[in-house]
């Protein structure tokens, strides 16, 4: 009997040990594993394209290409991801992913990636609920394309420049850390920024220049940040529903045709905070009678 209850108690001991085991596997299979792109090729093993490829959701990617400025020209369409990745670059000022104004550099489904450290020549597209955030990084092309009107999509500490034009779609724009978006104020054509949902600035600036427009949702905010619209510029906040942006010791600047600012819902174009302050007070002083 004893025998037997040895052997019970040592089968069992094996089986949980086993079981365990398998725990074990599972849960380090699930962590995010990092992934080195280590050559510059459009495709094929050891590209950022493959590198993409093979990775599983939440993986990180970093690159291992020397200390000198390189590029990596895409050829055979957009970098596609469909999963959550972090792509960490070396640098913007150390590599370029470019497409030759051909296509996007990133086609972005459904999933939340964040792209540092990287020049990115081009345009990005996202899909389906797709958030994007850009750190460290430039965005620079003749005309510069962020499409992602299901998503939102965050700058830090990066610049987006276009020699012609900026269009930035998207539900939500966060822009803080030393981020400037400009869109061209001399020999550009247009800049617009359509939002559909809120519009955060943090301690920096957006500038659209030549018939440029900011369209935002009904809660736009600028703290100790700056908007500059250039000639004919405009900035409209919500959909004629009396929203409002809001700048916190910061500017809001809007050069020729400014119009009366009570007399447009929902928009403040070239109002000055001191008008604001007024406004304030006067108000405050109607509620207190």
């Amino acid at each position: 009997m004893i025998k037997n209850n040895r052997k019970k108690a040592v089968a069992q001991a094996i089986s949980t040990a086993v079981a365990l085991g398998w725990v074990i596997m599972q849960v380090e299979s699930a962590r995010a594993a990092t992934l080195t792109v280590n050559n510059l090729n459009d495709s094929g093993v050891g590209s950022l394209r493959d590198t993409i490829n093979i990775a599983t959701s939440n993986d990180v990617l970093e690159f291992l290409l020397g200390s000198n400025p390189s590029t990596i020209t895409l050829t055979s369409g957009a970098l596609a991801i469909a999963k959550n990745l972090t792509i960490n670059g070396p640098g913007a000022n150390l590599l370029t992913i470019s497409s030759n104004n051909q296509f996007p550099v990133f086609d972005i489904n459904a999933a939340d990636v964040t792209l540092s450290g990287l020049a990115i020549a081009g345009n990005i597209n996202g899909y389906d609920s797709s958030n994007l955030t850009l750190i460290n990084s430039t965005v620079t092309s003749d005309d510069v394309k962020i499409n992602n009107s299901t998503g939102n999509v965050t700058f830090i500490n990066s610049t987006i420049n276009g020699n012609n034009s900026v269009e930035i779609n998207t539900s939500g724009l966060t822009v803080n850390n030393g981020t400037n978006v400009t869109a061209p104020t001399n020999n550009g054509t247009a800049g617009q920024i359509n939002v559909g949902g809120n519009i955060s600035v943090i301690g920096d600036s957006i500038t659209i220049g030549n018939s440029g427009q900011i369209n935002g949702g009904d809660n736009n905010s600028a703290p100790g940040g700056g908007i500059t619209v250039g000639n004919s510029g405009e900035i409209n906040s919500g959909s004629n529903n009396g929203g409002s942006i809001t700048i916190t010791t910061g500017n809001l600047i809007v050069t020729t045709r400014v119009p009366e600012p009570s007399a447009i819902a929902g928009t403040i174009l070239a109002c000055s905070l001191a008008w604001l302050a007024k406004r304030k007070q006067a108000a405050f002083r109607k509620t207190k009678v």
